[in-house]
């Protein structure tokens, strides 16, 4: 537990050093929900956290006052989870979302924090000394920890289906094959959003996708060309031809959504990039609900893509 703890103690301090360099970087909400409570007060009850897991990391808290502190400061954000996890299963109930995941993200976090609120407040003193062997097991649970992090956003938010009336469907690119058709992972994303505006649920398509300098085609061209023969107005579909990585689309939609006056959108790609997705658009000012695009079959690369994905997701919590 000592190794998970240092890893949720350095997330809390990246976050708070980030939202003070270059908001908006914060993310919390992502594992806690959004907490009813003023932003000095919850800034400070994270950083007492991140001091309190650090602390206990390294050596056990003393005196008992102390120890008992910290486990009430680490519970709180258990209790904050709580909350998540209760509107999480009422808006399950209610019909408003869908998909196989039916265990939030906030639900782990509720019983990781609890497992560490008990563990400091039964903290012992007589730990054994740290040693290589100790230093090195405790390091491999902290980098595990970080691997899974995003793992677990992939298997709750990634495949849950929040789709709701908007003003548009951003639609991620993929590759497209040198004789101009798309790949199977663009060609189900663009069946994902075609389905969305069939539905009545958006009114704009916008294409996000790179000219691929090795066939020339541009992304966003096949795409729009798959949306029109599937019924969808030519003049509904917007492009962005400028979508050349995940941050870059998220910018562009933030720019576009402004230009054509949208207020909400949909982001569509595949599950497991739908986490990182989020958190790009809103770091550009954008609030998204995400629909993870039907898989028509597995993709053969989906393994290579989780892993790198993972990779992703770090790089941009950190860089953008």
């Amino acid at each position: 537990m000592r190794g998970v703890g240092l890893a949720v103690g350095l997330l809390a301090l990246v976050n708070l050093a980030g939202e003070v360099v270059r908001p908006p970087f914060d993310s919390t909400h992502t594992w806690l929900g959004d907490a009813d409570l003023p932003r000095p007060i919850f800034r400070a009850l994270e950083l007492a956290s991140a001091v309190v897991l650090l602390w206990h990391a390294v050596r056990p808290l003393r005196p008992a006052w102390a120890r008992l502190g910290g486990a009430i400061v680490v519970g709180i954000g258990a209790a904050l989870a709580v909350r998540d996890v209760a509107t999480f299963y009422g808006v399950l109930a209610s019909g408003a979302i869908h998909g196989p995941a039916f265990v939030p993200a906030s639900l782990v976090v509720l019983v990781c924090l609890s497992a560490l609120a008990a563990s400091i407040a039964t903290d012992r003193a007589d730990r054994p000394r740290w040693t290589l062997a100790r230093a090195a097991a405790c390091g491999a649970v902290t980098a595990a920890s970080f691997v899974a992090m995003p793992l677990l956003l992939m298997v709750t938010l990634g495949p849950t289906r929040y789709e709701r009336r908007a003003d548009c469907a951003i639609v991620f690119g993929a590759r497209v094959w040198d004789d101009g058709t798309p790949s199977l992972a663009l060609s189900d994303r663009v069946d994902e959003a075609i389905r969305l505006y069939q539905q009545g649920l958006v009114g704009a398509l916008v294409m996000s996708g790179a000219v691929d300098d090795h066939n020339g085609f541009s992304e966003p061209e096949v795409m729009r060309a798959r949306a029109v023969a599937a019924g969808v107005p030519k003049d509904a579909v917007i492009l962005d031809e400028a979508g050349i990585t995940s941050s870059w689309t998220a910018r562009n939609g933030a720019l576009l959504m402004r230009r054509h006056g949208f207020s909400r959108a949909i982001a569509v790609t595949h599950y497991y990039h739908e986490p990182r997705v989020k958190m790009l658009f809103e770091r550009a000012g954008v609030a998204v609900y995400t629909v993870p695009a039907r898989m028509s079959r597995r993709l053969l690369k989906e393994p290579w893509f989780i892993v790198r994905e993972v990779l992703a997701y770090w790089h941009s919590f950190l860089f953008q």
